[in-house]
């Protein structure tokens, strides 16, 4: 129905929760769109022109729009719901706090303690999401060019990630903040091989308030 939305950023509103909103001017129509709040911090501010990649969930008694920074975030969006009993608001909480990437390699890794971290989302749901998705998970990292990590690589990685997790967590940063921290230690190319220079680089984002 609707592939993304081009306009100008009207208004951003924190929910507090794993859904926020953001209305977006396109044409003279503006637009009620529900985003994570990892997209609301990024997409742009009040004034700003801005394209949002969205998804339409149609209910009885109302229609909702989901958007997204990026179209690979839509489409992961799209994969979540395909699993029995995860519906458009817990989709996207998945992607929101997660990313992408991470939640690819969780899946195929078969990390249920990482999806868990999503707010939501039990050992229950966790273990769904392995079991519907995994072979899909692998065939949609094939799709955009991704290489799957062996099974020596994803262990020690996620011990380590799971190490500086529950340290941060510890300190009483949020999933959501951890995820923020870890997508950024990523993206930076911070060696995952031990603990401490990750813990050292997601302590400092997080200690000066970069991720707010």
């Amino acid at each position: 129905m609707l592939a993304y939305l081009k306009g100008e950023i009207i208004a951003k509103e924190m929910s507090g929760g794993p859904v926020d909103r953001l209305v977006i001017d396109v044409g003279g129509v503006g637009f009620e769109v529900a985003v994570a709040h990892s997209t609301l911090m990024t997409v742009g501010q009040p004034g700003d022109q801005a394209t949002v990649h969205v998804s339409v969930a149609i209910r009885e008694t109302e229609w909702t729009i989901f958007g997204f920074a990026r179209h690979d975030e839509r489409q992961m969006f799209t994969l979540l719901q395909s699993v029995t009993g995860i519906g458009p608001r817990l989709a996207l909480a998945l992607v929101g706090t997660l990313g992408v990437d991470t939640l690819v390699e969780a899946v195929t890794s078969e990390n249920q303690k990482m999806i868990s971290q999503a707010p939501g989302v039990g050992a229950k749901v966790a273990q769904r999401i392995i079991l519907e998705l995994k072979t899909k998970m692998e065939d949609f990292a094939a799709a955009r060019g991704k290489s799957i990590a062996s099974p020596a690589q994803t262990k020690g990685q996620h011990a380590v990630i799971e190490e500086v997790t529950d340290i941060l967590s510890h300190y009483g940063y949020t999933p959501t903040e951890i995820q923020s921290a870890l997508k950024e230690a990523e993206k930076a190319g911070v060696p995952r091989d031990t603990a401490e220079e990750l813990l050292r680089f997601t302590l400092k984002l997080l200690g000066a308030g970069a991720l707010k």
